[in-house]
């Protein structure tokens, strides 16, 4: 009877907590296209599907996407190199940069996202006062003339 009973309580726990399944697959490709006699959907790195048809439906196996989601990542322009030493500094940074850089503009963002300073790029070396900041990190973004960021170096302030 314990068994019994046991089994019961192990078999209604496991029903009561099991997973549910999205019909959801994250991809780095896929592509659906239609024309009025054929539709193609197909999603790398999704398992095989397979659809049955007749003459009045269609059933397909697997998973379709309703929206489709892309996430990019900007390039940046390695052409040139940047180097910000000490990091981490206390007070001075020497900022130094490739001789192909010519024109630009530096800023400073603080750990809130505020631009706290912003110089404009006219010479390859230059000093960066860190002295009046608080402790913590900030970013240094280089744009080009145009506005387009190149880089951005991570900087931490200590005391």
């Amino acid at each position: 009877m314990k068994k019994t009973l046991l089994g019961l309580a192990l078999f209604t726990s496991s029903i009561s907590i099991a997973q549910s399944v999205t019909p959801d697959v994250i991809a780095t490709a896929g592509a659906h296209f239609a024309i009025p006699s054929i539709q193609i959907s197909w999603t790398l790195g999704e398992p095989v599907t397979q659809t049955l048809s007749n003459g009045s439906g269609q059933l397909t196996q697997g998973f379709q996407q309703s929206n489709i989601s892309v996430v990019g990542i900007s390039d940046y322009d390695f052409s040139y190199s940047v180097t910000a030493f000490p990091n981490p500094t206390i007070d001075v940074v020497r900022i130094k940069l490739s001789d192909n850089v010519s024109d630009g503009l530096i800023n400073i963002v603080d750990p809130t996202g505020k631009i706290i300073f912003e110089k404009e790029i006219t010479e390859s070396e230059f000093l960066l006062d860190f002295a009046p900041y608080s402790q913590g990190t900030y970013f240094l973004n280089f744009t080009n003339e145009d506005g387009v960021l190149l880089h951005t170096i991570r900087l931490q302030k200590i005391n």
